[in-house]
């Protein structure tokens, strides 16, 4: 995942094109399943950003632009904010992120998209900042997860949850086979 954000992002980057492949199909196979959820149709959408100073645009928004058409983009921008080392940058620290106009947040349901979840907390630091500006729902979604096997528990899980094969039909909203 790391490479699909090179400086050749696009059709020319296989990376990009496997995690553009990756959103493009959750977008026509479960894009019905977010909007028929517990909070309701989608209204807004917000791209977890780079702390490491990478420019935006996100190299996944023109894809996002695309699949949810017509939904509203929500300005979510890295902060400021000391970040220190890279563990350091790996807790739950809402401080990092930064919604520009809160009313764009006020009373949306705002799908959050990270491409790729390592401990969580970006993901979940960016959704504790569009709850405080007032969403009044975030769902995660997630392109990939990097799992390292020396790292707590992953070795565990990985032997005992992961040893079925990945099906990208299974339905990451709501948890059934299909949508």
């Amino acid at each position: 995942m790391h490479r699909y954000k090179a400086a050749a992002s696009g059709p020319t980057n296989p990376s990009w094109m496997r995690a553009a492949g990756l959103a493009a199909y959750f977008g026509l196979m479960h894009r019905a399943c977010l909007d028929a959820g517990p909070a309701g149709p989608v209204d807004a959408f917000a791209m977890v950003p780079s702390l490491s100073g990478r420019p935006l645009p996100h190299p996944l928004q023109a894809l996002v632009d695309y699949l949810l058409p017509g939904v509203q983009a929500v300005p979510l921008a890295a902060s400021t904010a000391d970040r220190g080392d890279r563990d350091q940058r790996r807790a739950f620290q809402p401080d990092y992120f930064d919604v520009g106009d809160t009313g764009v947040v006020r009373g949306r349901h705002i799908v959050l998209v990270d491409d790729t979840w390592v401990t969580g907390s970006h993901l979940q630091s960016a959704t504790a900042v569009l709850r405080q500006a007032g969403a009044a729902h975030v769902t995660g979604l997630v392109l990939a997860r990097r799992l390292r096997p020396d790292w707590g528990t992953n070795g565990i899980f990985i032997a005992e949850q992961l040893a079925r094969p990945y099906d990208v039909t299974a339905c990451p909203v709501g948890g059934h086979a299909e949508c």
